[in-house]
Parts: structure tokens; sequence; C-alpha cells
């Protein structure tokens, strides 16, 4: 009986360099967004001086802690 040899799939090919850089200038833009966004409020239960103290963020008033 003889033995095949196990094929593995087609090694992808390299990508060229405009979609390298095309992928690049996506990613940082997405980076970008996600700056701009407000961060989501906390969960219901959490007491915002608390948080404040624990983390540095601002209360409830706005105020820096």
């Amino acid at each position: 009986m003889a033995f095949r040899r196990f094929q593995y799939p087609t090694p992808p090919l390299a990508p060229t360099h405009d979609e390298v850089v095309a992928h690049f200038l996506a990613h940082h833009e997405r980076q970008r967004a996600e700056q701009v966004k407000p961060p989501a409020p906390p969960a219901p239960g959490y007491r915002p001086e608390v948080l404040a103290t624990l983390f540095g963020t601002s209360t409830a008033g706005g105020e820096s802690r």
C-alpha cells in the first residue's frame, strides 16, 4: 500500500504594497473613530463617586477628582 503525502492548501499570496497601505490607513482611521466616541456609562448600581475614587475619573457633577 502506497502512502500519499498530505497536500496542504496553497499558501496565500503576499499582499501588494497598495493593499498593505490601504489596510494600514483603514486601521488607523478605525482607531481614530474609536477615540472620538465617548466611553459607555457605567452599569446601573455603581456610585459615580466610588468609580471616581477608584479610577480617577470625573464625578457625576463633572468636576475632576
